[in-house]
């Protein structure tokens, strides 16, 4: 008896050491999460370009993009995508103009804007062709 007794003790002490240790990890599990700042920083500045038509009001996928300082070096080209957009990361913050262009000869349209991207955050613009 006295052994049995022991047994169902000791079992007893396992029982509360493995539901002290899985609800601590439970705890870490869910908590530090929670505290975990890397995946909030941007560590730069995030630019969505919108083309839309000047007229229609309509996005205009395949258009083409500049984004450039006028008297610098740090430009980015690229083609809006199906839904009329294009995206663009720099490290710093800047005054771009943003040229965007659709169609060829006669039939061209162009339209510039000029944005001022800011640090840790991601600017969207609409560009208007006409």
């Amino acid at each position: 008896m006295k052994f049995e007794s022991a047994i169902l003790q000791k079992i007893s002490v396992m029982k509360k050491n493995f539901f002290k240790t899985f609800v601590a990890i439970l705890f870490f599990a869910f908590i530090i999460p929670c505290f975990s700042s890397c995946g909030d920083d941007l560590d730069g500045c995030g630019l969505t370009i919108v083309v839309i038509d000047g007229q229609s009001k309509e996005r205009v996928p395949g258009a083409s993009v500049h984004v450039g300082i006028q008297q610098g070096d740090i430009t980015r080209d690229g083609i809006t995508n199906s839904h009329g957009e294009i995206y663009f990361f720099f490290k710093h913050e800047a005054i771009f103009d943003v040229t965007a262009s659709y169609g060829e000869g006669i039939d061209k349209k162009t339209g510039t804007i000029r944005i001022r991207l800011k640090e840790d955050q991601v600017i969207s613009k609409e560009v208007p062709i006409y």
